[in-house]
Parts: C-alpha cells; structure tokens; sequence
C-alpha cells in the first residue's frame, strides 16, 4: 500500500495520489536527485507478478520513451523493485512493484472536461483534433498505434495544448499481438470497427477512435451508445452514427463524417493527414479528401443504415444501373433472373453480418480472470452513458 511521503527506488517521495485506476496508481512525486516535480505511476502490487500486466507497463515505459513530441508525456525513468529487503521500492512485505516516472502535466483529462460542461465550442474542438492528430503521428511515423484513444487519454493543459497518455497497450502495426488470443483491444465506445472485429490496428484505427472523440466533443454525447459493451462494438461495424446537431459548422461536420467510415482504407490514413485536415478546415479551407479515398463519402445516409461488416479490402464503387434503348423492354426471363441476382446478393450480405456477429461475439464475451474489473486490454471495457467522474486537475501520464 502506497503512502504519502514514501520514498520509492530511494529517490521519488511520493506527494499526493494523483489518480487510480485498474492497473495501479499515479502520484505527484519529488525528484529527491535532480529536485523536480514528477508523475509516478505504479503498477498495482498484485499485478507486478503477472506477466501479461508486467508486460504491458514495460511497453508503455519502451514505447513512450522512444518518442518525442510536445504532445506526448516525456518518459523520466523506469523500475521495477526487488523484493522487500532487498532494496528499491516496495510494496507490502514480500511484494515487489514496477513503477515509470513520467513528465507531471498541469491538466485535466478531456473525459473530465467534458463531464463538467458538456458540448464545447467547434474551434475549441478542432484544436484539440489536431495537436492530438500530430502527437499521434509521432507513434505512426515509428510504425506505432497507440489502440486506446478516448477522452480519457487526451490530457488538455490550462493553455489548451494537448498531450496524448496511456500507450500500455500500443504495439508495432504488424507486430504479433501483445495479449492472448482472441482478447480485443480498445474500449468500446471509441474502437474502431476493424478492431472490434478482431483485426489487426492500424494507424487508421487511432484516427477512427480520434474522431470519435471529436464527435462526443461537438454533439455531446457518443455515436454509439448502449450499456453492452458487445452492442456497441457492433454498432462500430455496422450502423452509421446520427447525424451531428444542426448547429454545428459545415466544415467540422464534414470532417467528423469523412473520418467514421467503416473502411480504414477510406480514412485519413495517419495521425498527420489528419491534423492536416483538421488545420485546413480551421483555416476555413475545403476539407481535403482522404489520400486512400476510393469512393467518396455520401453524407446525409439515414442514421442506424446497417453497412454491413467492413473488410480490409477497399469497397468498389457501385456500378451505375444499365439503361435500356428507348421503348425497349427486358424480357420477363431476364427480370427474374435479375431478381434471383438480387437475393443471392441479399443473402450473401446477410451471411456476411452473420459471421461477424459469431466471430465477434466471442472475442467480447472471452473472460480474463485475471484482469481486474473494466480493465481495458482483456475485454471492452463495459461502458455507460453516465458522465465520468471528474479527475483532479493535475495528471500524470
């Protein structure tokens, strides 16, 4: 059990317990060697022995560090303890604890922002998306995909700048995955619909999750919503999400809409194409086109339009009804043979809905007995549409 003015690896004192979460703790700390005030986040004792968990704090600590970017926590130092005795930081007798030591930023997380005063302003919004958008570059340009991001994660300073936290569970685009098989990463409310069906993340996939966010921002609330975790992922794969209020500007709608197709080969494909977007619609400029964009985005579609489940390959545009010379009629043989054409395709899309439900399902419902409850990384993380509990003010990574 941790406790104020504790001395941790004999060099940070602990402070004032900044947050706590499922995974462990963080506090304000001293820097007693090069008299600073740090962030110290400390993996949960009982968690310091599993090797999943371990694991993906020293990811976090690797991947962090390996970047730098204003807009993302700088990474201090490292640890993890000998047992008690021995020296270094401990826990309970017996116990030993990993800890990282990171950059301490003055801010609040965006989900606190937006639990206290709801919808915010669109140029407030817009310069969120893109300082997040360009920190997110940062970790893609190093072939990185952060997975997780949601308001929670997106720290904004009292001068509104922002920094991106939490790469715990971010792995190289191509890289074997990090948990075990058929565990989805991400929380629900903000997965991308690729992930959600157990398809590798790819820097798209942030950029997805990103939007996301900057649509709870403008419309005050999530696209998706429900109290089931399964249920909104399939929402993700399937359903188109409401249309934004009336009032907010043509310009971020526009940006919003392009951004949560289903396919992410339609997408802005990295964190930069999309803070380049972002500052174009800011600066008043047309919304530039997705650099992958096959197929252009039909926007005003009737909210809750089913798509179907999305495929990594790109979606081929429809192909234009073919049109009869005039006062020429096709034969009654070709009509029905039209309408078997028609159903065979209807079926076959149904199907296709089908199987992704039955693949789905059980990545979602999988259990992990040793995750602790609404961990994210093992299963989605159950969500509800309550607003989360405001978060002090001062925030480590």
């Amino acid at each position: 059990m941790l406790s104020t003015g504790q001395l941790v690896a004999e060099r940070y004192r602990l402070v004032s317990r900044i947050a706590v979460g499922g995974m462990g703790e963080v506090w304000q700390a001293s820097d007693t060697r090069l008299d600073r005030i740090v962030a110290v986040k400390v993996l949960k004792a009982e968690l310091s022995g599993d090797a999943e968990f371990l694991h993906r704090f020293r990811t976090e600590a690797r991947t962090t560090a390996s970047l730098n970017h204003p807009g993302i926590a700088a990474v201090h130092d490292y640890g993890e303890s000998a047992p008690a005795g021995a020296g270094g930081a401990q826990g309970a007798a017996g116990e030993s604890i990993a800890y990282l030591v990171m950059e301490l930023v003055e801010g609040e997380p965006l989900a606190g922002i937006l639990a206290r005063e709801g919808r915010l302003a669109a140029d407030r919004v817009l310069g969120i998306l893109e300082q997040a958008g360009s920190a997110l570059q940062a970790a893609h340009e190093r072939g990185l995909v952060h997975r997780d991001i949601k308001p929670g994660n997106i720290l904004v300073t009292p001068a509104n700048s922002v920094k991106i936290t939490d790469f715990g569970i971010a792995k190289a685009a191509h890289a074997a995955p990090v948990t075990r098989s058929g565990m989805v990463m991400g929380t629900a409310h903000y997965i991308a619909p690729e992930q959600a069906l157990g398809h590798d993340a790819e820097p798209a996939s942030d950029v997805y999750s990103l939007a996301v966010c900057g649509y709870e921002c403008l419309a005050g609330h999530r696209p998706f919503r429900s109290e089931h975790s399964v249920t909104v992922a399939m929402m993700h794969i399937r359903d188109l999400p409401p249309p934004l209020p009336p009032d907010v500007p043509p310009g971020a709608r526009a940006l919003i809409e392009a951004t949560l197709v289903k396919d992410p080969r339609q997408r802005y494909r990295t964190g930069g194409e999309f803070a380049a977007a972002t500052a174009a619609v800011r600066a008043g400029h047309p919304l530039p086109a997705p650099s992958g964009l096959v197929q252009a985005y039909v926007p005003n579609q009737q909210p809750g339009t089913p798509v179907g489940p999305v495929s990594h390959p790109v979606m081929q545009p429809v192909a234009p009804p073919m049109s009869h010379p005039s006062g020429v009629m096709p034969m009654p043989g070709r009509r029905r043979r039209n309408l078997t054409a028609l159903w065979v395709v209807l079926a076959i899309v149904v199907a296709g809905i089908i199987v992704a439900a039955a693949l789905l399902v059980p990545r979602l419902l999988k259990s992990d007995d040793s995750a602790p409850p609404g961990q994210i990384g093992t299963n989605l993380v159950p969500s509800r549409d309550q607003p989360p509990p405001t978060e002090p003010k001062t925030y480590g990574a």
